[in-house]
Parts: structure tokens; sequence; C-alpha cells
């Protein structure tokens, strides 16, 4: 029995648990595997048909009496492609398939092998989507994604308009060995609909109502006033804590914004500050610290709410996924009116005094760096500034101090540098407030045609923080210790900033020292008719010791106070 083909025992119990009832099997040797994983758990409801075309319409007349899919089996090579014609007519016609092909591994593609072809994607264009899971379990990643396609795959085929979804199996020798049972806590997925949630049996309105321990974790997501609103009134609910960064535009809501921050123990978490639900909404979290947290939470039951047809499973532990807008369901919870709060509550409120004032005592000894640049930039900007933040170590050093009630705009879907400033330009074109894009001189360099624009407004004010290549690579672990980091991967280049601004016919102010550092910042407030650059030279390349010292000291003192307890 081995672990490399776990995902096919664990792929029949995912679909059986969403209630599937048909599979129907064509015979081969390449599905061998997945034949004994479906017949092992569906027994009587597998049927046998030799020829592929006629199984995959048999198939299709199933599901249009069930309205459920049918599960399609066939072995690799030509075999797959006599489903085309019947998938072809489930998609158009709108009916649910979900089709299952042995594939060969893909080192011996296009290598005359044996019933070997390309069959990722296979059906093109006649299908609502197609995934290839991994060939052998090497890792528990491997077995989370498994495990996330299958759920997906399924909801897919019966969610909107229903359809054909086409998983690929590439599968290694031997393929007659003993398949193991299927995981103990095999992951299943539900889906639940904005009306079934808001019912008072709904699995959601269930754990709401019973749990005494609620995390709400934002990501990022354009400003919207009714959301806040309806955030914070769930906020004073005393068994809730919100988590949201700056680049969620919730954070006057939550009780934790700076999260990289406050849990950067290293320290086991006690069951007194583990939740019991989590519900998720929004884009990407830049914090990897709750990330990192919310992963290592094996007993909480986990709730995003998306109307994303793909499974978002960024702390890999989802169990249901609300098709729904954040707005509807949050107005659907009825909030705690009791004033006790919460161990729970109370233990993070004390996690939150804990690291602002263990913040404020490390600051108080710093020198010019880059986390005292964003200190300052923290401070002095406006409390309702428009930021644009760039990627890398910028966005991640905004949000060590929060941001008050300003609005965050970042490129975090992909999180690259280009295009930082042509986006920040963009949005300043389409907004009266003036709009700070704080970006790294890479940043700078690599986006400088945006400032090649005629249409460049004047509410557009660019902090650069120029440390002299990528601060972050400075941060990191691995980078930072290999031979090649400042020749290859620090990435400075002896670039004249202020002569690029001045080609463009920019205002380019430089500060080099703390001193100066308030009064530049606050000159850049004024109102004025054209863009404006200040370039913010930090020494050392930002002095990154600094900022690993700051981590070490917070962990130091967290687990210094943990000894004294």
């Amino acid at each position: 029995m081995t672990d490399r083909i776990q995902h096919l025992p664990d792929m029949a119990e995912i679909l059986f648990s969403h209630g599937v009832k048909d599979i129907i099997i064509s015979p081969g040797s390449r599905n061998a595997p997945l034949i004994r994983a479906f017949y092992s758990r569906f027994k009587s409801g597998c049927k046998n048909l030799v020829d592929e075309r006629s199984a995959s319409y048999f198939a299709l007349g199933q599901s249009l009496a069930s309205g459920m899919p049918t599960v399609l089996i066939s072995t690799s090579g030509t075999a797959a492609l006599n489903y085309a014609p019947a998938v072809a007519e489930a998609f158009y016609q709108g009916v649910p398939l979900l089709v299952l092909t042995a594939d060969r591994p893909p080192e011996w593609i296009g290598q005359q092998n044996n019933q070997a072809i390309n069959q990722n994607n296979i059906f093109e264009k006649n299908i609502k989507a197609s995934y290839t899971v991994p060939t052998e379990i090497l890792h528990p990643d491997d077995l989370w994604y498994a495990n996330r396609v299958i759920n997906e795959a399924f909801h897919l085929t019966v969610s909107g308009r229903p359809g054909p979804v086409h998983i690929n199996v590439p599968l290694r020798e031997p393929l007659y060995e003993e398949l193991p049972d299927s995981s103990p806590k095999v992951r299943v997925i539900k889906r639940e609909t904005t009306e079934s949630t808001l019912q008072k049996n709904s699995t959601l309105t269930a754990d709401w109502e019973s749990a005494t321990s609620v995390m709400i974790v934002c990501g990022q997501l354009l400003p919207d006033k009714n959301l806040l609103q309806t955030l914070k009134l769930i906020a004073k609910d005393p068994r809730v804590v919100v988590v949201a960064e700056p680049v969620s535009n919730l954070q006057e809501a939550a009780d934790i914004s700076c999260p990289e921050v406050v849990l950067n123990s290293k320290t086991e978490y006690p069951e007194v500050g583990k939740p019991q639900v989590v519900i998720y909404f929004g884009g990407q979290v830049v914090s990897k610290k709750i990330k990192l947290f919310l992963r290592n939470l094996s007993k909480t039951t986990f709730y995003t709410i998306s109307n994303d047809s793909q499974i978002i499973d960024t702390f890999q532990n989802l169990n249901t996924i609300i098709d729904a807008d954040p707005q509807s369901v949050l107005n659907g919870l009825n909030t705690n009116k009791g004033t006790e709060k919460s161990e729970f509550k109370i233990f993070w409120e004390k996690e939150i005094l804990k690291s602002k004032k263990l913040v404020a005592q490390y600051l108080s000894r710093t020198g010019f760096s880059d986390l005292s640049v964003f200190k300052h930039i923290s401070e002095i900007l406006p409390e309702d500034a428009v930021i644009f933040a760039g990627n890398s170590s910028v966005v991640r050093y905004l949000q060590y101090f929060g941001q008050k009630s300003r609005t965050v705009y970042s490129n975090r879907g992909v999180s690259g540098i280009d295009g930082c400033l042509s986006t920040a330009a963009g949005l300043a074109s389409g907004v009266r407030e003036q709009v700070y894009a704080v970006v790294g001189d890479l940043s700078f360099g690599y986006d400088s045609n945006a400032l090649w624009n005629r249409d460049l407004r004047g509410n557009l004010k660019i902090i650069l923080i120029n440390n002299r290549g990528g601060g972050i690579f400075h941060l990191l672990k691995g980078p930072s210790q290999t031979e090649a980091f400042w020749t290859m991967i620090n990435g400075f280049h002896p670039v004249e900033h202020k002569k690029i601004s001045e080609a463009y016919g920019l205002s380019h102010l430089i500060c080099s020292d703390e001193k100066n550092l308030t009064v530049m910042i606050e000159n850049l407030t004024v109102k004025e008719k054209y863009a404006k650059v200040l370039e913010i030279q930090v020494p050392n390349h930002g002095e990154p010791q600094i900022t690993k010292d700051f981590f070490k000291f917070l962990n130091n003192q967290y687990e210094t106070e943990m000894d004294n307890d």
C-alpha cells in the first residue's frame, strides 16, 4: 500500500460525499487504479461499457435523468478522444458530466510510447474547465491540490449553467498495487448560496450561533462604505476578532490591522487564542504570519464568502464556500448583544496591546532606515489619504504600522513590480484626492515610462524609497546568503532617478537624512498643479539588519513574557 496514489480513493470519497451516484467505466490498464478506487466506493453504482463513445452518451442520458454529474472513467490515448462528441453535446445542452481520463506520465508524452497523446485540455473549448492532478503524491500540498480540484470540479459541473468538466489523471506504474484507504479526514468542500446560508438550519448559521470564538479575515477589497459599517457592527460582538490589513480597506473595523507584527510570535498559540470558526472574504492577504497561523488550525471550521467558481483555499482548511457577496452574508448574522468579552477576544486584545508597546519601544532607539522611513510616512500622511502601495517590501512595511482610515490600493492580484507607477497614475486621473504612490527604486525604474504621459495629474505624489536595490531580498533568508546575491539578485543599478523625473518635466526632491524627512513629507501633501517625486535615499540598502532585529526583538520579548507567566 502506498501514499503516492492517495488522491485516487480520496477522489472517490469526495464525489460520493457530494451525492454522486453513477459511474461509467470503460475497461483499460492505465485506468486500473481509478477503476479499483471508484468500484471500491460505489460498488453497484458502477457500470461497465466498453465503447467510450457510447459510454459517454449513456452517461449523458443518466445525467439528464438525475440532474447530477455522471462520472466517466477512461484509459489513456484515443480512448479519451472518443468522449469528445458527448462532451460537446453536454456542454452546449448544459448537462453536468465529470470526465476522468487516465494518462501516461508527462515525461512519456511524445516519446513514441503506447497510448500516449497530449491529454491536457483535450476537449478544448467544449468544456467548462479542464484540470490535471499530480502524477504522484510526493508532498502534502500535492494531496491538498488534488482534493481541491475534485471539489472544485464537482461544484463547477452543477453551478451556474451546468456542463462537463474534465480531470486528467496521469499515473505511473505499478498500476495494480494495493490502494490506500481514503484519508481519515478527507475534506469535502461544500457550497452554499445566500438563501441557504441565511436559513436557520444552515451550516454557517448553526456554527455562528454556537461558536464562542470567531475570527473574520478580510482580504484585499475596493473601498466599500456599506461593508465597512456592517463589519463595524459585527466587530462589536464579544466573540469576534476581525483581521483586516490596509489593502482590505476595512482596517477601521479591525481588531488586528497589522497581523505581521501582532502574530510575530514563533511560539505555538494556546487553545484560547484559536478560533472555532474562521470567515474569510476578499482577495489577497499580504501577511505570511496570518497565513501560517490559519493553516495550522486543524480543529477550526473555515468558511469563504466568494462568488468565484474557482475554489479559493488560501489557508488550506476550507470547509464551505458561501456563494454570495460578503455584505449580504454578514448582514444576515445575528450579533451577540452580550457585553462580556470572550476569553478569545481578551487574549487577542492583550496581544495587540503588547505588540504596540514593543513596536514603540524598539522604534524609539532605531536610526535612519527603511523601518523608520515607513514609520514617518505612516504618521505624517493625512489620515484619510489615498495610498497606492508598491509591491515587495513596500506593501509589507506599510502594514507594519497600520494605515488609519486611509484608502489603500496595490497590485496584489499577482504582486509584480511592473506597472505600479502606471496604475497609480491611472488611479490619480480618476479621483480628486491626492494619490501617494509609495514605490521602491526598482519599481520606479522598471515602470519609469509611467511618467511618459501627458495626462499626469497634479494630485499624483510619488514617494520613492531608494535603498539601492531590491530591499526585500535583504530580508529573506535564502537570497541574501547566496554567492550571487550582490551581482545577480539585489538588482542595484546606479540610476539617477532625478534625471529620469526631470526628463519628463517633473519636480524631483531628494531627502537623504532623517532630520529633514518630516518636513519634506509634509510639503508633499500640499496641493499643486503638477505631479511631484520625493526620493528618500536610505543608507546601507535600507539598513535591513534593523528590520531583522525588529522581529527578533518582538520574538524574544514575547518568549520572555511567556517564561515569566
